[in-house]
């Protein structure tokens, strides 16, 4: 790697080192319901103010043992370790996204040496700054459901917004130069089998084959699969919930996580909100063994599953494409597997609660 993109992944940490330590605000103070701005950076215990150069991320916790000037009373070491992980996280995206290009973005293809000697083009430093940005707020929104099984609202909301403006501006296949996206999408038209148009923001477009009145409007392209993505996160999750609840007698799943998805599909269109959404069971399965083994049998949170399931899908797209594109794109098939998924569910809560009731039956008499 070129000594001039090291020096960019270091700023970039430092940055979201600096992001971490508003995250840290923002999962005290929203886990208490108080404002993530007013007041200050203060001490939880003596409530004296901390100077700026004492809270300077990670080094202000070392230098001071991780307690305060003040009072002495110590800082959990946790601060400190989620201004790392915010660290690493944005260099982890640069370098999938910049360096590696996993995505597979046409400018950074077509721009590689540039790149490769630190000349980042401005599109490119846009995306970036959109993932960046998503990822910060699923990790403010994971942390909260882990503290207090909760996704506060505010933090969703202001995310699909940026979702929604990052998305308008990046219209897909955007972040190729604009002047020639209005002749991709017309390409986009002729895409019956492999996705090769160059991708942006959004996974895929909005529905294949492109419409005809969005062919010139691609930033209208753009807003409409954000909202297809905002209206896809919600009404998803909101459906299974109510489904599940009807057959099982009992709330399956919280409206925070219904949340957390509207605000991926604002950022990533309304495909990657289906495919991530079944694919999170994985992580999901992980927590709960070791929720089972630390607390036994209690309810888990669902957002970091949800959170790290769509991150995953989103940069393993380009594998995982080939296999839902026959399903995304035709209306009957996706009706079909909508009830079929209806029913099954319906099915399987309603055996749930016999079984239950069954059980309480028997150890009741």
């Amino acid at each position: 790697m070129a000594f001039s993109l090291l020096i960019w992944a270091f700023f970039i940490f430092i940055t979201g080192a600096c992001v971490g330590s508003f995250i840290n605000v923002c999962v005290f103070r929203l886990n208490s319901e108080r404002s993530v701005f007013w007041p200050g950076s203060h001490c939880a215990s003596c409530f004296k103010p901390i100077a700026w150069f004492d809270n300077i991320p990670i080094l202000s916790y070392l230098f001071l043992w991780g307690k305060c000037r003040k009072c002495k009373s110590s800082f959990s070491s946790r601060y400190m370790l989620i201004e790392i992980f915010s660290g690493l996280m944005f260099v982890s995206v640069f370098l999938l996204d910049v360096i590696w290009n996993v995505p597979k973005y046409g400018i950074v293809e077509s721009q590689a040496y540039q790149i490769g000697v630190g000349l980042i083009p401005g599109n490119v430093w846009l995306t970036f700054i959109s993932h960046a940005i998503l990822l910060s707020f699923l990790l403010t929104a994971s942390l909260t459901d882990l503290d207090k099984m909760e996704i506060p609202l505010g933090v969703t909301i202001t995310g699909t917004l940026f979702g929604l403006v990052f998305s308008t501006f990046q219209a897909w296949p955007f972040p190729d130069d604009i002047q020639s996206t209005n002749q991709l999408l017309l390409l986009a038209k002729d895409w019956p089998v492999s996705p090769q148009v160059p991708q942006g923001s959004m996974t895929w477009p909005l529905w294949y084959p492109v419409f005809d009145w969005l062919d010139s409007r691609p930033y209208l392209h753009g807003f409409l699969a954000s909202l297809a993505g905002i209206g896809a996160g919600t009404f998803l999750l909101r459906a299974i919930r109510f489904t599940y609840g009807v057959g099982r007698g009992i709330e399956g799943m919280g409206l925070g996580d219904a949340d957390l998805m509207m605000m991926v599909g604002a950022f990533w269109g309304w495909q990657l909100v289906f495919v991530a959404f079944f694919l999170a069971v994985i992580p999901a399965f992980f927590f709960g063994i070791l929720q089972l083994f630390s607390k036994g049998e209690q309810a888990f949170p669902f957002g970091p599953s949800l959170a790290i399931s769509s991150v995953a899908t989103f940069y393993c797209w380009k594998f995982l494409a080939s296999y839902f594109q026959p399903i995304f794109f035709e209306f009957q098939v996706l009706l079909i597997l909508a009830a079929f998924s209806a029913f099954s569910l319906l099915l399987i809560s309603f055996i749930f609660r016999l079984l239950n009731n069954l059980r309480s039956n028997q150890v009741g008499g």
